[in-house]
């Protein structure tokens, strides 16, 4: 099994109570100190149009991901497949809220 980050197509956010770090293609990379608390909130944006990968804690830009030298934003190649996942570690309890507005059913006739 391949961890989150340890393949070619992988991108992915290790955090805990104390520390984070980047993965990518098995490499990690930007260990840094500080990690997420009771109501840190973790963010990850794809942005296709620009192809460029971010992460985020509590609002503001976190990285820099592995492959973006000193930028918080990565690019990514072109017309690949695209994982970019967060894995929270020990220590750590987690809610999940997507952004995504929930799906409306329109099988009604009104």
């Amino acid at each position: 099994m391949t961890r989150a980050g340890g393949d070619g197509k992988g991108w992915s956010m290790y955090i805990d109570n104390s520390r984070s770090w980047f993965v990518h293609a098995g490499v990690h990379a930007s260990r840094a100190d500080g990690g997420i608390t009771t109501g840190s909130v973790v963010g990850v944006l794809l942005d296709l149009d620009r192809r460029q990968l971010s992460f985020y804690l509590d609002g503001e830009l976190h990285g820099p991901a592995p492959g973006s030298g000193d930028r918080a934003a990565m690019s990514l190649p072109a017309g690949g497949q695209y994982f970019p996942a967060v894995s929270i570690n020990r220590n750590v309890q987690l809610t999940v809220h997507s952004g995504l507005l929930p799906h409306v059913d329109s099988d009604s006739d009104d």
